[in-house]
């Protein structure tokens, strides 16, 4: 599809959406022979997350003059349904899995805050996966730790059984945020109550983490796959065009961001989140699309940019959709929202699935 039927598209959709047509689920016709940077594809922000009980908000609400605005307990209530019912009934094709490191296992096994709350406790044998060694999926350990996936194993092992049962699915786009600090990181007197320091990423755990990648993915699309023999991915892009949408079907990218990233190796399984210009960069991450606009419109033939249409609950409280309108102008390829289903403690808020990537 060249650069005038790739404006129709997003033509088309703003108009729906400007109509407000927000109960049709209707996904975008994408022809396979599309090259893959061409589709839009609705993701899902911290996959994995189930909100803290009510017990949890309420004791942590009572710091919330402390905690400055940007960082208000209200932002943390959200969940999100399992993996494999995203990918089938919502039509999600991203997905986002915050990871810890914790080689030696049971560093986040204790749950901190509830020492702290009446009447709370947590049946601890649900979390004896947290006592093993491995890579943990927490959102904030201690304090947002309910998930519906305590390892990233066991994320990739229910996100692979649907893929391969799925042969002619859109391809997945997976973030990887690797977490570099917790609560312990952030003051000493919260280290003695219990509140454990994070564990860098380094070179060796990242290419452990690669492994198990490899393991778990059947269906993984690596960085050496994506390259067709040229030396870098934006070469393979200038060389031969990007992948079409019928080759990348039934496939799972990955894309590894956040802190220590820079150690994961270029030619390794997954893709990483990087630069414009990095040779070996093809995705590109703006959680703002107000603050990328430019950027974002010159970019995004050369590389797959994902963005937020809302963020920390602030939108759909106040029923905006400012940023889904910006990201659809902008042309962004992966759209992450908390809100692919309405919320009713919240509000009528829900990013209508017309104008993305279906099965």
């Amino acid at each position: 599809m060249g650069s005038g039927s790739m404006a129709a598209c997003f033509y088309k959709s703003l108009t729906l959406f400007g109509l407000f047509v927000f109960s049709a689920v209707t996904a975008q016709e994408f022809p396979d022979s599309i090259p893959m940077n061409e589709i839009r594809v609705l993701a899902s922000h911290n996959s994995y997350k189930i909100q803290p009980t009510p017990r949890t908000m309420k004791f942590i609400n009572r710091f919330k003059s402390l905690l400055g605005e940007e960082n208000q307990p209200f932002q943390l209530f959200y969940s999100h349904v399992p993996i494999s019912e995203q990918l089938s009934t919502y039509h999600i094709r991203g997905l986002e899995l915050d990871v810890y490191n914790d080689p030696k296992g049971g560093r986040y096994f204790k749950h901190r805050l509830n020492f702290f709350i009446p009447k709370q406790r947590v049946r601890e044998e649900k979390y004896t996966k947290l006592k093993e060694p491995g890579f943990k999926i927490i959102h904030i350990p201690d304090i947002d730790y309910q998930t519906n996936y305590l390892t990233l194993a066991d994320a990739l092992e229910e996100l692979n059984t649907w893929s391969l049962s799925n042969p002619t699915h859109a391809p997945i786009f997976v973030n990887i945020e690797l977490k570099g600090s917790a609560l312990g990181d952030e003051a000493g007197i919260l280290r003695l109550f219990g509140y454990k320091k994070a564990i860098p990423f380094d070179r060796i755990s990242l290419m452990q983490m690669d492994s198990l990648l490899k393991e778990k993915l059947s269906t993984l699309y690596t960085t050496t796959e994506f390259r067709a023999n040229e030396k870098t991915l934006q070469s393979r892009i200038k060389n031969q065009g990007w992948p079409t949408l019928g080759a990348v079907r039934g496939r799972i990218f990955v894309i590894i961001q956040g802190s220590g990233a820079q150690h994961y190796p270029s030619n390794a399984g997954a893709f990483v989140y990087g630069n414009p210009e990095n040779p070996n960069c093809i995705f590109l991450l703006y959680d703002d699309p107000f603050q990328c606009e430019e950027l974002t419109k010159q970019m995004r033939m050369t590389h797959i940019i994902r963005t937020r249409t809302d963020a920390g609950t602030i939108e759909a409280r106040a029923n905006d959709y400012s940023r889904l309108k910006k990201s659809l102008e902008i042309g962004a390829q992966i759209l992450s929202t908390d809100y692919y289903k309405k919320d009713p403690n919240i509000g009528p808020f829900v990013i209508p699935f017309e104008g993305f990537l279906g099965n």
